[in-house]
């Protein structure tokens, strides 16, 4: 599986301690699948991320637990573009009903940098991760998290992801699925965000 998103963190330093990998599927695949559901909830899907969606269906459909492309007309990326875009806009960035997909918010912190922000920002300091200099989002939006998680599981340190996700992303994800199963229109991000939740209680135990 290769990693769609682009990596939103990048590690600093090398970190003494770190555990062995329990398999080869958590070294390769594990982390290009948390960066693959970072790149859907980042921002509006795009052309090349659908057509890539598409090309490999079958095998996403045994990790989502359903159709990747639900809801959408296979072949023809360019109208379900515009329709991902729209939907992305009523879910997470308003003008009404949205739900920011940043920790601090679902967490009902009123601000987007609320204590939670400071707490993941602090965590990726003490884990030597520096945001990349092309990303702009909040230290607490998902696709952040889910970087973390990647760059984590990538370089030998699932004790450290597990910590992460059991403080951060499980204590938010849940209430974010349920404004995704609430509000969307066409069951695209119904399907990845119920399989980012299965995905992430499998790992850590959530």
């Amino acid at each position: 599986m290769n990693a769609s998103a682009d990596s939103g963190l990048t590690e600093g330093v090398s970190t003494p301690g770190r555990e062995p990998v329990a398999s080869a599927r958590r070294e390769q695949s594990v982390p290009a699948a948390l960066r693959l559901f970072a790149s859907i909830f980042q921002r509006e899907v795009d052309e090349r991320l659908l057509k890539e969606i598409e090309t490999r269906r079958q095998e996403l459909a045994g990790v989502l637990g359903g159709d990747p492309l639900a809801g959408l007309e296979p072949g023809n990326p360019g109208p379900a573009v515009e329709v991902l875009a729209v939907e992305y806009c009523r879910l997470f960035i308003g003008p009404h009903g949205h739900l920011p997909p940043v920790e601090s918010v679902v967490r009902g912190e009123e601000c987007f940098w609320g204590p939670s922000t400071e707490k993941v920002a602090d965590f990726y300091r003490s884990a030597a991760m520096a945001p990349s200099s092309d990303r702009r989002e909040l230290p607490d939006h998902i696709s952040m998290e889910l970087d973390c998680l990647a760059l984590l599981e990538e370089t030998d340190r699932h004790h450290e992801a597990t910590v992460f996700a059991r403080e951060h992303v499980l204590r938010w994800l849940p209430d974010l699925a349920q404004h995704v199963d609430r509000r969307s229109t066409v069951p695209f991000y119904r399907v990845w965000s119920a399989g980012l939740n299965m995905m992430l209680a499998e790992l850590y135990g959530g």
